[in-house]
């Protein structure tokens, strides 16, 4: 028998966690320890034989043992409260000439690949939809799109996510970790995000990859001529004289009046450049004002019962009989399987086309989930002598993350904002558990010094 920890697992867990804190069914404390220089060793705490303040042991053992010892070396302890715990994800800041990974309903382990981006110089986060088939992108994502994408003029495409706020930025953003809101987003403090989730739609879709852009089609663009009737439209002069040539593509209206329709060419008469349609015009294009482009014609199906209506695309670009750009018109929705493919026409072959189908809430719905929010920045800041229980003028060597600990001579749950642990301690040895270990090299704590901790767990 096989089995995987699905990364849905991990985020579960981290949101468990941070929801423990946020409505306080557990005390939480970041505990700093051990005044004295590491030496060793240290049967059941660590390895290393020669440790010291210039290389401390690593990594932590896990033991009962090692347990007693971090109490016995425990000096203060500070709680961590609900608004210093937060979902991070790995930071990757858009530079030019890199190739993005773009998202893949199909890759396995998908927040391992390099699918989103962090643009430092407005905190904006956009994960990447389409990478122009592997392309360097050399356009940064700008604005902040909340029901639509932002095609770039490197030919990808981004979907705004978020906008880290300034307040996270000073607790939480590293040089490896940006934070993200959990979903659903508060529409006070997070505003951008709230609007980005409630725009996605469940199962709508978002691309369609190319995976062969077969040989030999045809395209044609121009501005429209004339429109004789509802379901019909005369090209210009430069069209194809070839009878039926364009039978089964697509017209689609590029610009002005009638912009963005789109209809199937049922025949078609080289002589006179008039195309009959499959259905009438909404908005007749205008003469000598419309442009229009003539392609092969893409076909959506779903697959299984029930499952997703309504997309549409059409093919943007034909280089050289390649086709080598699809986009979209409307993504429909409710899609969990589907197939697309190029309309046999009298022209080209080979096409092979893949539809991305969205995660399930649709782009945008749940950042956490989607952006690999299995990590936990908890960030405490440590001032002075914190009133009196953080002692000055002496080193800590360990941090430690600690639920639940008992006052001492009693069987009561920690409450307060800080305790002391040295000189007349607080908490009993040994209670509670102690849910993150590390070492570090001496920090020295003075009457006027701030510590600002970042810790980073792992789900």
């Amino acid at each position: 028998m096989s089995a995987i920890i699905n990364n849905s697992f991990r985020t579960f867990n981290a949101n468990n966690f941070i929801d423990s804190v946020a409505i306080d069914r557990n005390s939480v404390y970041l505990a700093i320890g051990k005044s004295d220089p590491w030496s060793g060793p240290s049967e059941g705490e660590y390895d290393a034989t020669t440790p010291s303040d210039v290389n401390p042991p690593a990594p932590p053992l896990d033991t009962s043992i090692a347990t007693s010892k971090h109490w016995d070396d425990f000096i203060a302890l500070k709680r961590i409260n609900s608004s210093s715990v937060s979902h991070v994800i790995k930071r990757i800041n858009w530079t030019s000439g890199t190739v993005y990974d773009a998202y893949d309903d199909k890759q396995d382990d998908l927040i391992d690949k390099d699918f989103f981006v962090f643009d430092p110089d407005t905190f904006n986060v956009y994960k990447c939809l389409d990478n122009n088939g592997g392309a360097t992108s050399t356009v940064k994502p700008t604005g902040q799109l909340t029901t639509s994408n932002l095609r770039s003029a490197d030919g990808y495409v981004w979907k705004f996510m978020f906008e880290v706020k300034q307040p996270d930025v000073l607790k939480y953003v590293t040089s490896d970790w940006i934070p993200v809101a959990k979903t659903p987003a508060s529409v006070t403090t997070h505003p951008e995000q709230k609007s980005v989730e409630d725009a996605a739609i469940d199962g709508k879709l978002e691309h369609i990859k190319i995976t062969n852009g077969g040989s030999a089609y045809i395209s044609d663009t121009g501005t429209v001529a004339g429109v004789p009737s509802a379901n019909q439209i005369t090209l210009d002069a430069n069209a194809s004289a070839v009878d039926d040539i364009y039978n089964d593509m697509d017209v689609f209206i590029t610009s002005g009046t009638g912009n963005g329709q789109l209809r199937r060419i049922t025949d078609y008469d080289g002589s006179t450049k008039l195309a009959t349609l499959s259905s009438d015009w909404i908005t007749n294009p205008d003469t000598n004002n419309s442009g229009y482009s003539v392609a092969p014609a893409v076909v959506v199906t779903s697959v299984g019962t029930n499952n997703g209506s309504g997309a549409t695309f059409r093919v943007r670009t034909v280089t050289a009989g390649v086709i080598t750009d699809v986009v979209q018109v409307d993504g429909g929705t409710g899609y969990r399987q589907a197939t697309a493919s190029i309309v046999t026409a009298a022209n080209g072959v080979n096409a092979t086309l893949v539809p991305v189908i969205s995660p399930i809430g649709g782009h945008g719905s749940n950042a956490v989930k989607e952006l690999g929010g299995a990590f936990v920045m908890m960030n405490t800041r440590l001032t002075g002598t914190e009133g009196s229980d953080f002692p000055v003028n002496d080193d800590f060597r360990k941090v430690h993350v600690v639920v639940n600990p008992k006052l001492i001579g009693t069987n009561t749950t920690a409450t307060e904002n800080t305790y002391r642990q040295v000189s007349n301690p607080e908490l009993e040895k040994n209670t509670g558990e102690i849910i993150y270990t590390e070492f570090r090299v001496p920090i020295n704590r003075s009457a006027d010094s701030t510590e600002d901790i970042k810790l980073v767990v792992e789900f």
